[in-house]
């Protein structure tokens, strides 16, 4: 893997070693999934529509404030714990924890006991990295273990590719995705910005119960930056990446983005949900359940949240990335043009008459 624009990791092929036999391009999930979403064959197979929409929060309340939206993927994930099975899910790993490295990064980890259920929790608006949990992952479903995965569907898509037929005990949980900004852009913007070492970084948090505010915490602290308001003038790194300034290239046509989905079920924040459902003051999870699997978590999901079925249109409308992927706008084909030459607050100066309207706006 190379790293590319923005420092997204592209593949690049050793062609003196390549023996021309197609697999990687017949395994490919975009491959895969794009002809699929062309309508050449199994569409029906690979994508569907959601069954159903829910508005849903933890009923308990130390579960509910702890999580970033309403708690679903920690309800499902204790679920399969309690099953004896496994949850694969993205974390923080801090600087100087990791048994295989000493470096910060955000990726995929496996865990077995609800200890590890904290590690999981919190959004994390950066590029999760998969590759070390694939070989694992596959021999958890082969022994017959209950497999929770939960990740973007670009990920979940790569799951199915790893086996022929579904296994009847992986259960993949894809997230509404926006995009990605790399983690590589992540650890500049922490350095140049927050003058803060990546080799330093002990803890990292992107929401908090201020709302969209990073927390970055080394030997010296904690340093929390202002939360994002509608002024878009605190927190560059939420500035870009809300407005789509930052994301791979391939998340301006991403195939994942609509109605019909990838996996067994799709969670996320359920924006713009009616005002005809009970007081929610820490957010309200968005439940879709896909495919009979994904239908048959909903009552476990009930026995653990409070769950209000609403329209798909209502869920949709919420959610753009329901509908369509991200635009890249002239705005964002100008900035990925002088980002590498007046850097990431060249945004300021393409958005400048979005900021002045929101301020005057706010006056």
């Amino acid at each position: 893997m190379k790293e590319g624009r923005l420092g997204h990791p592209y593949p690049e092929m050793d062609t003196l070693s390549c023996i021309d036999c197609g697999l990687c391009s017949a395994i490919c999930p975009a491959n895969v999934f794009g002809r699929s979403r062309a309508g050449d064959a199994g569409q029906d197979e690979l994508f569907r529509s959601p069954a159903a929409a829910f508005a849903a929060w933890a009923k308990d309340p130390s579960e509910y404030v702890s999580s970033t939206s309403g708690g679903a993927a920690s309800v499902l994930s204790r679920h399969f714990l309690s099953q004896g099975g496994a949850v694969y899910g993205s974390a923080v790993i801090p600087s100087g924890t990791d048994g295989r490295s000493c470096r910060f990064s955000v990726r995929h980890i496996r865990i077995e006991n609800e200890s590890g259920i904290p590690r999981l929790k919190g959004s994390k608006y950066v590029q999760s990295s998969i590759s070390g949990i694939l070989p694992q992952c596959r021999k958890d479903v082969r022994s017959g273990k209950p497999v929770l995965f939960i990740g973007t569907p670009c990920q979940t898509a790569a799951l199915r590719c790893m086996f022929r037929k579904r296994p009847e005990n992986l259960f993949l949980v894809d997230i509404v995705c926006h995009g990605v900004p790399s983690l590589a852009l992540l650890k500049d913007y922490i350095n140049g910005y927050m003058h803060i070492s990546p080799s330093e970084v002990t803890g990292l948090s992107f929401r908090d119960e201020r709302g969209f505010s990073m927390t970055v915490s080394d030997s010296h602290g904690i340093h929390r930056l202002p939360p994002l308001t509608g002024r878009r003038t605190e927190g560059l790194y939420y500035n870009l990446f809300m407005d789509g300034f930052t994301y791979r290239e391939s998340c301006y046509s991403c195939i994942y983005a609509g109605i019909r989905r990838v996996s067994d079920m799709t969670i996320g924040d359920f924006w713009g949900l009616g005002k005809d459902v009970p007081e929610h003051p820490y957010g309200v999870s968005l439940i879709m359940p896909v495919t009979s699997k994904g239908k048959e978590l909903i009552p476990v999901l009930k026995e653990g949240m409070h769950m209000y079925e609403r329209s798909l249109d209502e869920a949709s409308a919420g959610n753009a990335q329901l509908c369509h992927p991200k635009h890249k706008s002239l705005r964002i084909k100008l900035f990925r043009c002088i980002e590498p030459i007046l850097g990431l607050r060249s945004y300021y100066l393409l958005t400048a008459d979005w900021i002045l309207k929101k301020r005057i706006k706010s006056r």
